[in-house]
């Protein structure tokens, strides 16, 4: 679900309102996933997503872009695009300044630490009228905390296999924050890290210190990974004579 009073608003004269219909744009409306339902779910009616736009191209999420987006084409006849995805791709997408940043890292922090995820929103003007034209600058204009609750039988089936001796991990493309606070509701250990420590890369010399191959032993999970980063782990706990499933 979506909490609107939640959201921030980080573009100057947007509407909380424009926030949630510009994240419907960059949904599926029909075969939807859980979060395109609950975004669009969130206008008075659903055919709000595409009502007065022609859709043009629709962008797909994938676990490498981590965004969604879709070009459209107004009332008016200009060219627009709006996207929704993780906060880092967005930021980046919209080549944001530090201290935006700063101020967007704030707000999911402060929305992880009651376990709720962050979804950015950006968009763009298209003046070259051409789907596959870079367009205008993008524009960063908000995050949308999502409450996305373990399933109901998860801690009981991790509890079950911490007891049978199965070392479980967590291993997921959210923000560290959300990964620790699921791990305490799921009652599986807090000893997580970002998927830069797989690399050496960790700002925490206690943690970069340690092999590769030994931090993925002793940890509980890594956050903000990407496929690739996920069958490193594996291959590498297999070297190390582990069954994984």
């Amino acid at each position: 679900t979506v909490d609107k009073n939640l959201i921030e608003v980080f573009a100057k004269g947007v509407e909380k309102e424009y926030v949630i219909l510009l994240a419907a744009r960059a949904s599926r409306t029909e075969n939807q996933d859980a979060i395109d339902a609950a975004i669009v779910g969130m206008l008075a009616d659903p055919k709000e997503a595409r009502a007065g736009i022609r859709e043009v191209h629709f962008l797909p999420f994938n676990p490498v872009d981590k965004r969604t987006a879709l070009t459209y084409i107004d009332s008016d006849g200009n060219w627009h695009r709006s996207s929704k995805g993780a906060p880092e791709q967005i930021l980046n997408l919209c080549n944001c300044k530090e201290d935006v940043r700063k101020r967007v890292h704030t707000a999911i922090d402060k929305f992880a630490e009651r376990g709720l995820r962050s979804l950015g929103v950006a968009r763009q003007e298209v003046p070259e009228k051409n789907k596959d034209s870079p367009g205008a600058p993008w524009q960063f204009v908000a995050l949308l905390p999502l409450f996305d609750p373990p399933r109901h039988d998860s801690a009981e089936t991790i509890t079950r296999a911490l007891n049978l001796g199965v070392n479980v991990k967590m291993i997921t493309g959210d923000q560290l924050a959300i990964a620790k606070e699921t791990g305490r509701r799921l009652g599986m250990g807090t000893n997580m890290y970002p998927s830069s420590s797989l690399l050496g890369q960790s700002k925490d010399a206690s943690v970069s210190a340690l092999p590769v191959d030994e931090l993925i032993e002793k940890a509980d999970g890594f956050a903000g990974v990407f496929p690739e980063h996920k069958y490193e782990i594996v291959k590498r706990l297999q070297e190390r004579k582990h069954i994984c499933g």
